[in-house]
């Protein structure tokens, strides 16, 4: 079957409108490719907990150790920054902040917080239960029972990310550890 001019100039429309519609659904979702280079395609196996194991039922306060190979560690502001050094996040029940974030994202949509130039602090990001450590360990506060969750023993993760030295997530690599806690009252 032939076609003519106009309906190949239909077709050519179509496509192209079709095109667009799925560039403009790509960047509006935050789909865009800004930050592919921080896909990693690939498992990343450098970091390994080494307790508590994980699944297990532990008691708080809650210490937790990792092992971590092929990355420097460094301080908040010690070196430029590099994807290969840097420091630890750790987020408690909550999901990590993105690919190339700093942890001004926890503050972000909290009006207190976006007022204030030096939110999000220290005191303020452990009241949301995300901590920041150059150490392969790190010993957790009481963790509050899951809202909604009637189960006695209950399921708490806890996600470590890398940070670059400004404080910006490395990568989209994220290790999660998964714990069971008795909910509070219940021995």
């Amino acid at each position: 079957m032939r076609f003519g001019r106009a309906s190949t100039r239909l077709v050519q429309s179509a496509s192209w409108r079709l095109g667009l519609a799925a560039a403009v659904i790509a960047s509006v979702s935050g789909c865009g490719l800004a930050h592919l280079q921080d896909l990693n395609f690939r498992v990343d196996d450098r970091l390994h907990f080494v307790s508590p194991e994980a699944r297990t039922t532990v008691q708080q306060p809650l210490s937790v150790t990792w092992a971590m190979s092929d990355f420097t560690v460094a301080a908040p502001g010690s070196a430029p920054a590099s994807r290969d050094a840097g420091y630890f996040g750790v987020f408690v029940d909550r999901a990590p902040i993105h690919p190339g974030e700093t942890l001004k994202a926890v503050g972000h949509g909290d009006p207190v917080c976006e007022r204030d130039a030096k939110c999000p602090d220290k005191a303020y990001l452990n009241s949301h239960y995300v901590f920041t450590t150059t150490a392969t360990h790190l010993q957790l506060p009481r963790i509050p029972d899951l809202r909604g969750v009637k189960e006695k023993l209950q399921l708490h993760s806890i996600t470590v990310v890398l940070l670059d030295t400004d404080g910006r997530r490395i990568g989209e690599s994220a290790w999660q550890l998964d714990v069971r806690i008795p909910k509070a009252g219940v021995t």
